[in-house]
């Protein structure tokens, strides 16, 4: 399955996919590779398909038992996500805080790493920690920071990874910048929270609508193999049935765009 992991790695919304589902393995001890994981992925789901087949004598409900596994897998991989990156997030303005009261007393790059990793708890705190290892083990201060930038997912950590390159290279204090920065993160993120709340119940529903086809077909299957072969009774059948599946696809994405308050995910 490798080689057709490696062709859907092209694709973005793929790849970012398989990145939170590496980071969720990762925080639970187990490392791997991109193009291994989604081919690992991709022999499951043909699996599922052939079991489903074997199991109804029908390969449309295996089809779509292991549509429903794929899409309940990105479901929770994506919510991982979420919650890792609210988490550092909400931990943000205190890493702010604490950069600024560092700058404010003159400590070193690797000191106000340090600092700043040992009042942060949570992720964020792992982050910084890492950050300072680097440094500790003869890592430029440019591998350091790279650190905080690649994390494209919260691109207020890039704010971060810059105020403490100009604090390094310059020496000069950036409190005052830090503070102002600290107050707009929070306004953005009780504005991200408000927003999730209001738009809980139509994501819910977009989860639901985007589910519920290959579940009805799933069923439907199960209990009359032949329903679908109508469709491919003639060539208007089939348009039919392509058509159908095209505007399901369309509203879906639709649905999601339009959800996507921040822009970055389908």
């Amino acid at each position: 399955m490798r080689p057709v992991a490696e062709a859907l790695l092209r694709r973005e919304p793929v790849r970012r996919y398989v990145l939170w589902a590496r980071m969720t393995l990762e925080q639970r001890g187990y490392a791997s590779t991109s193009d291994a994981l989604l081919s690992l992925v991709l022999g499951a789901c043909l699996a599922l398909l052939v079991a489903g087949w074997v199991v109804a004598a029908s390969p449309v409900f295996g089809a779509a038992v292991a549509g429903c596994a794929l899409m309940a897998l990105c479901a929770a991989v994506k919510n991982d996500a979420e919650r890792r990156e609210a988490a550092l997030r909400d931990e943000i303005p205190d890493a702010l805080r604490s950069l600024g009261v560092c700058f404010r007393a003159g400590l070193s790059l690797m000191q106000t790493l340090e600092q700043t990793a040992s009042e942060m708890k949570g992720p964020l705190g792992e982050l910084f920690l890492s950050a300072a290892l680097v440094l500790q083990t003869g890592g430029t201060a440019s591998e350091a920071l790279a650190l905080f930038r690649q994390r494209a997912d919260v691109p207020e950590l890039a704010f971060v990874a810059v105020a403490l390159d100009v604090q390094h290279q310059s020496g000069g204090s950036l409190a005052a910048v830090l503070d102002a920065a600290r107050e707009s993160v929070e306004s953005e993120i009780d504005l991200a929270r408000s927003l999730k709340v209001q738009t809980a119940q139509a994501q819910l529903s977009a989860r639901i609508v985007t589910a519920m086809p290959f579940v009805l077909i799933a069923l439907f299957s199960l209990m009359s193999p032949g329903f679908l072969s109508p469709f491919f009774e003639s060539m208007a059948g089939m348009a039919l049935l392509a058509a159908a599946l095209v505007m399901q696809v369309a509203g879906v994405v639709l649905v999601h765009r339009m959800l996507d308050a921040g822009g970055r995910r389908l």
